[in-house]
């Protein structure tokens, strides 16, 4: 019993997932509000259809932590880490998109660390699969 819950149903991950739906649930309703509060000035249609796109994303991704806590994390954590590299490249390449695109770069670090983290200590934690 200890053995599936080790792998298939890690509340650390489910916490990250639930994390990440209200994260993505925030941009999806209050995208505009949040930009404009990063920015000082009202997001472009192309960033409305982006901050739709990317509240989307981290709805489906927290979903899928939720429902699923042990499978698809190395995928979830490469999500993020390309997701922070492309939002760095904005804010370098982009000077009026970079505050927030830093934003969301951190939140997709933080997201890609705590999900390596959890990772790294449910594989240390389950019993050897010998």
């Amino acid at each position: 019993m200890s053995a599936a819950r080790n792998k298939g149903d890690d509340p650390l991950m489910r916490a990250l997932g639930v994390a990440g739906i209200a994260w993505g649930s925030a941009i999806l309703t209050a995208g505009s509000s949040i930009w404009r509060r990063l920015d000082g000035q009202a997001p472009t249609q192309g960033d409305q259809i982006a901050l739709r796109f990317l509240g989307a994303r981290h709805v489906a991704t927290g979903t899928i932590q939720v429902l699923f806590p042990g499978r698809l994390q190395r995928l979830e954590i490469g999500i993020d880490v390309i997701h922070a590299a492309t939002m760095v490249g904005v804010g370098a390449l982009d000077p009026p998109r970079r505050r927030p695109a830093l934003v969301t770069a951190a939140v997709a670090l933080a997201s890609a660390a705590a999900g390596m983290a959890i990772r790294e200590r449910s594989s240390r934690d389950s019993p050897s699969s010998s």
